[in-house]
């Protein structure tokens, strides 16, 4: 009787031809490949603009050379800028903005997010009509609270009909400011409010119902257990509200374009009017670079804390 000897499988040799193995390593040894065309167009509409910007808040820069030769002039411009009288008081409503914001978006916005933290089909509603908010342009919510604050607007008219006096949301030199400021809030708090639920459902049940067992009350739980556990997420939170303050621009150009008189001017608004109204552009242009690295001085927490997160 004849033994038929059975064959031994041999491995499989990665070597031998294309394969799942050498794919994965032939995509491991050139991924910066996939890199180059947003690179490219990154380089193309973010550095080169923020290079010719820089390069002009360094020369002399007006009507007559826009498109000639600019002439190199140093830190004068920085130098004529914090000089103006008007440049820190622009500065001035910019802080006083980012401080409005953040009391607005991280107190409000935890309240909106805890008051959503639980599941249901009205919780979903919400947040559909929430993103809705958050999502429309600000030129179309800024027309639509425009119509709404107007002196001789829907809100005015509803004030006048119940025997209460119009108020000048949009032309009062000392209401105007925080009356876009509201408005920008209002914007923000989906985002905020999205965030920080985010943050609460990350926390295990278990924790809030051990501070139960404990004895804590809600408050109690929600000072000393929830807010401790979100504080990363709100340091967070807060550096976005403010980097937002200080490039907010389309709300104040749409509500009131700076007005009245230069009541609402902050810094993004000053610069755009003292290069494209005043044509001073090498000014407007160290303006807008100043806020730059002010948005950039409060981006490096933010990017830190971003890259801290794995590690924790």
């Amino acid at each position: 009787m004849s033994v038929i000897a059975k064959e031994k499988p041999r491995a499989f040799d990665s070597t031998a031809g294309p394969g799942p193995r050498r794919s994965h390593r032939l995509v491991r040894k050139i991924p910066l490949g996939y890199l180059v065309p947003a690179v490219v167009i990154l380089l193309a509409f973010a550095a080169y603009p923020i290079f010719v910007l820089v390069r002009m808040a360094f020369s002399d820069v007006g009507p007559s050379n826009i498109v000639g030769v600019w002439n190199w002039v140093g830190f004068a411009n920085f130098g004529t800028v914090f000089g103006l009288p008007e440049f820190w008081r622009g500065l001035a409503r910019t802080a006083g903005l980012a401080a409005a914001l953040l009391a607005v978006n991280l107190i409000v916005g935890f309240l909106v997010a805890s008051v959503l933290s639980t599941t249901g089909r009205i919780t979903n509603v919400v947040l559909g009509i929430m993103v809705f908010v958050w999502a429309l342009p600000p030129i179309v919510s800024g027309s639509v609270w425009k119509f709404l604050l107007d002196d001789s607007g829907a809100v005015n008219t509803i004030l006048h009909s119940v025997g209460l006096h119009p108020v000048s949301w949009l032309s009062s030199p000392g209401l105007a400011l925080w009356t876009v400021a509201a408005v920008v809030a209002w914007a923000g708090i989906p985002f905020s409010a999205l965030i920080l639920r985010g943050g609460l459902l990350a926390i295990t049940p278990e924790v809030i119902e051990a501070a139960a067992i404990d004895g804590a009350g809600y408050w109690r739980t929600q000072f000393a257990v929830v807010l401790p556990l979100l504080r990363p997420t709100m340091w967070i939170l807060g550096i976005l509200t403010v980097l937002y303050a200080f490039k907010s621009f389309d709300f104040f150009y749409v509500l009131t374009q700076g007005g009245p008189g230069t009541a609402t001017n902050t810094l993004p608004v000053l610069s755009y009017y003292t290069a494209f109204s005043n044509f001073d552009m090498s000014t407007g242009a160290t303006i807008a670079v100043i806020s730059m690295l002010a948005v950039a001085l409060f981006a490096i927490p933010y990017v830190r804390s971003i890259r801290q997160e794995p590690e924790e």
